[in-house]
């Protein structure tokens, strides 16, 4: 190896490591993802058209209480001035200006902190009053002669206990009230059709323990797993004993809230008001941090100038989540090239086994390799045949693409009829460089027959499979995103890689009887 080579590569290994030690020592920044962790980062994106030169938007935010924390929050607003208010003791965040015309985006970002006690489904008292303190003494009175016939009919004794009332109303709703998509959201006509969207429904329910006695209201609020989008949904805050139980129908059971639920204030509210302009549904993004709280909001503002200005931490989840998949790219690539340049295994394409592999990260390895093996199959053999047309290239690689996504689809029906999923989630394949790889294969087998052939598919798929655990990897995308300067030590292997014109592996073992023959003195 050539001293400018090790030289170049050795600064590069030093500068990245370096400067991840730092972050990790210096900045304590943890170098594994603290799966306990409960933060979520929540995106809004608010599309919305003015029709007047004064717009008013405001947007029911989510509350800070004992079951939720807010870590930070910010908002682009696209012109228009932001600001927080409080009204009725929900949190309104109001943009209000001169907006340009045409179809603009309002953005709202917050991390939420869940502690672990919000797995229960439960909480402290409500803050509103001594009612919830109360309990039992502070029931309203039953004021709807409908809701009061149906407790009579369940044999709902206001004198039960509540959680005996709570667990009745709960069945009878979710068991005998049919769900619909779209239906009454009033709760005599929910409970006179027996039927009613997930809103109704949780409006008869409200009213039907309120008309029990029990001091209830429908609540607002989102599920939020691991990553995705978020559907706002509603729920049954009832209060009683001195704590709270939120009820959701979807779960068919009272004591079943989902712990991981983000609540929204404003219950009583439209989610979203525009004064002056039209706005539409909000589309929802959420991530889960692997970090704790007090970690996030360090991170989040450090005290470093250059890690604050630095931290992609700070952009929105969607960027977010297309950078933890690309920040790995680099690493895969090492490995293709590893397996190029020092063992000496020939594949279709440099980068083609690694974007089959980042294509397939999100099946199972086997799933992947048979939409692989079934569109390469198809693929080929129409491709033969389509050669004794003598088409021009283009045409003849688009009709190569058709076939391709004929295959998909194909084998998407196959693994529903089948029980298996994986196949039907391939449709996203990567089509054009399934075309292409045919097209390399069909000419590959004209110019050097099948064997070379099978031999570049093999080498193919072998990088496809070493490449493939680095995208499924959630520790490495964790580094890999929390500590993009170990792209310059990958930089720095590929240099020494690069380097390197010695004797490949599968030379070595090509060439052994010559080494064996030296090593005998010759007499072999």
């Amino acid at each position: 190896m050539r001293w400018p080579v090790g030289i170049t590569a050795l600064i590069l290994v030093c500068v990245g490591l370096g400067v991840f030690f730092w972050k990790s020592v210096h900045h304590a920044m943890p170098i594994v993802p603290d799966v306990s962790a409960r933060v979520w980062r929540l995106d809004w994106t608010i599309p919305y058209e003015a029709t007047s030169t004064r717009t008013r938007i405001e947007f029911a935010l989510p509350e800070a209480t004992a079951t939720q924390s807010i870590v930070d929050e910010s908002s682009f607003d696209g012109g228009l001035a932001y600001s927080v208010t409080s009204r009725n003791g929900a949190r309104i965040a109001v943009w209000e200006g001169n907006a340009d015309r045409g179809e603009l985006d309002l953005g709202y970002s917050v991390r939420i902190h869940l502690p672990e006690a919000a797995l229960t489904g439960s909480g402290p008292p409500k803050a509103r009053g001594t009612d919830a303190a109360l309990g039992r003494a502070a029931r309203a009175p039953a004021i709807d002669p409908a809701m009061e016939r149906q407790l009579e009919r369940l044999g709902v004794d206001p004198a039960d206990e509540p959680e005996a009332i709570v667990a009745q109303l709960f069945a009878f709703v979710a068991n005998e009230v049919e769900a619909v998509a779209v239906g009454p959201r009033d709760p005599r006509h929910v409970l006179t059709n027996r039927e009613g969207d997930l809103e109704g429904r949780h409006l008869l329910l409200r009213t039907l323990l309120a008309t029990a006695g029990l001091d209830a209201s429908v609540r607002r609020g989102l599920r939020v797993g691991h990553r995705g989008t978020a559907e706002v949904e509603t729920f049954v805050e009832v209060s009683f004993g001195g704590r709270v139980q939120r009820l959701s129908i979807l779960e068919r059971h009272p004591n079943a809230f989902p712990g991981e639920f983000v609540v929204l204030s404003g219950a009583n509210r439209p989610l979203i008001t525009a004064r002056g302009a039209v706005a539409g549904d909000a589309r929802i993004d959420v991530l889960r941090e692997q970090r704790p709280a007090d970690e996030i909001a360090a991170f989040v503002a450090p005290t470093s100038a250059l890690l604050r200005a630095t931290s992609l931490y700070r952009l929105p989840v969607s960027t977010r989540e297309v950078l933890r998949v690309l920040l790995v790219v680099p690493l895969a690539v090492l490995i293709a090239a590893f397996f190029r340049n020092v063992i000496g295994l020939r594949t279709f394409g440099t980068f083609m086994p690694v974007l089959i592999g980042l294509s397939i990260r999100d099946l199972g390895l086997a799933a992947g390799f048979l939409l692989i093996g079934g569109c390469l199959s198809v693929g080929v053999l129409g491709r033969l045949a389509l050669d004794r047309l003598r088409l021009l290239f283009v045409p003849r690689v688009c009709l190569l693409l058709c076939l391709v996504i004929l295959s998909v689809t194909g084998l998407a029906q196959l693994g529903h009829a089948y029980g298996l999923r994986d196949l039907g989630q391939g449709l996203l394949f990567p089509i054009v460089i399934l075309a292409m790889l045919i097209e390399r294969i069909s000419v590959s087998t004209l110019e050097e027959g099948w064997l070379s052939s099978a031999k570049l598919l093999a080498g193919s798929l072998v990088v496809v499979g070493a490449s493939y655990p680095v995208f499924r990897s959630d520790l490495l995308a964790y580094l890999f995103f929390g500590f993009p300067e170990l792209i310059l030590v990958v930089m720095g292997a590929l240099v020494v890689i690069g380097g390197y014109t010695g004797y490949r592996l599968a030379e070595l073992w090509r060439f052994r009887t010559f080494y064996l023959a030296e090593g005998s003195g010759g007499n072999a």
